[in-house]
């Protein structure tokens, strides 16, 4: 029984990491070693340990299975392994992630004392893209940075500024959804919208485009990858048989894919099962005069270029579903403003239609539960998703959640 085995246990607890460290494997520099070096170290350190257990199981004089012995050590140094490439994985991405790319706004001499009074936790999270010495043509060249490169923060030092030279960047950047840093603080005619942080050993602000509390975003991001993995399986066979319909119906690939806009406008490729014609993208030139949404945004009722198939597929969204991927992959959130193609996203022809973009893209939003193409307006469409920004909550993610599911069974204003 496996009573007689537990003995074993604190054995394996004291021994275990005992030879792991003499592997060197709790040094701080141990996560840049490659992926063969970090195995050949557990599996020594594993070795190690079945060797010391027998060693003790001959001295007690017991007489155990050598299974046991084995499993112990082997199945001890695969969970070890996994736990370490799991731990440098995640390293791996919350650094890209939670790097900003930021602007820096200021006088150059105050703009260095800042940066120099900086701990190297807070360099490190920062990438900086430009610093801007305010002039008259500087909140134009913060206009065309955050379009370029993607921006998420800037950061003002207020110091030997007026508060008519900070005015413009702080339009700028609440018009098109972009963190603010101040330093020190000027407040806003929105409270609710301002953190108070330390930064550099000193008080500042964050002007944010919603007023969510970052525990609630971070509930909301590990929500989105439960139930993206969730449903990528409990769909999986539904899935796979549109994935044959599409290929005994038309020719061409079975996915689509295209560049849409994601956070603060980063581009990033987005899937659809295809419910097209093969060429349809070069046909939409010829099509832009039956455009049937007033705005930058291409929607057309009766398009010539979608499939019998197709046609089915989107009245009930089930052409969406490999973007769970995208929501497993970080991209995305279930809930959110629907991401636009990075081409319909520079045709924008008000910059404040871009604080849509200050949030993740998501599956769904107030849009799909709100007449989705019955609405003819770009300017409703983005109304609709700014609500959803300003009065997002958990509550809110979970009600248009389950209103999406009738939208999408019977394909209420879908085409």
């Amino acid at each position: 029984t496996i009573e007689k085995y537990l003995w074993l246990a604190p054995v394996v607890i004291i021994l275990g990491p005992a030879f792991l460290s003499g592997q060197s494997l709790y040094d701080s520099g141990r996560r840049t070693w490659s992926h063969q070096g970090a195995a050949m170290g557990i599996l020594l350190a594993s070795t190690y340990l079945t060797l010391a257990l027998v060693l003790i199981l001959f001295l007690a004089r017991e007489n155990y299975a050598r299974s046991v012995v084995l499993l112990v050590g082997g199945m001890g140094g695969f969970l070890v392994y996994a736990r370490h490439e799991l731990v440098a994985w995640h390293d791996s991405v919350r650094r890209s992630e939670m790097r900003r790319k930021t602007v820096w706004i200021g006088l150059p001499s105050e703009l260095n004392k800042l940066r120099s009074a900086m701990s190297a936790s807070e360099r490190d999270a920062l990438e900086s893209v430009a610093d801007l010495d305010p002039g008259p043509s500087a909140p134009d060249d913060l206009v065309r940075l955050l379009h370029k490169h993607a921006i998420n923060l800037s950061i003002v030092n207020m110091a030997g500024l007026a508060q008519n030279q900070i005015s413009p960047f702080l339009a700028v950047c609440e018009r098109e959804g972009v963190e603010v840093l101040l330093r020190p603080g000027l407040l806003s005619s929105s409270p609710y919208r301002l953190v108070s942080e330390v930064f550099a050993g000193e008080p500042v602000f964050y002007y944010r485009a919603q007023s969510a509390n970052p525990n609630q975003l971070i509930i909301k991001q590990l929500l989105d990858y439960v139930l993206a993995a969730v449903l990528l399986l409990l769909l999986s066979p539904l899935m796979l048989m549109v994935a044959a319909a599409i290929a005994l119906t038309s020719r061409g690939p079975l996915r689509y894919r295209q560049p849409r806009a994601g956070l603060n406008g980063k581009p990033f490729t987005m899937y659809k099962f295809r419910s097209m014609r093969l060429g349809a993208e070069l046909m939409q030139d010829g099509l832009a005069g039956q455009n049937e949404m007033k705005g930058p945004v291409f929607k057309l009722s009766e398009d010539p270029r979608v499939t019998p198939l197709g046609r089915v597929l989107r009245r009930h969204s089930v052409d969406e579903l490999p973007q769970l991927w995208n929501v497993l992959r970080g991209e995305m959130s279930m809930v959110g403003p629907r991401p636009l193609p990075v081409g319909e996203v520079g045709r924008f022809s008000d910059d404040a239609h871009r604080r849509r973009l200050s949030v993740k893209p998501g599956l769904t939003c107030l849009w799909q539960i709100s007449g989705r193409n019955d609405i003819a307006d770009f300017e409703d469409w983005v109304r609709l998703d700014l609500a959803y920004i300003d009065r997002w909550s958990l509550w809110l993610d979970l009600k248009i959640l389950i209103a999406t599911l009738p939208v999408a069974l019977f394909g209420r204003g879908g085409r």
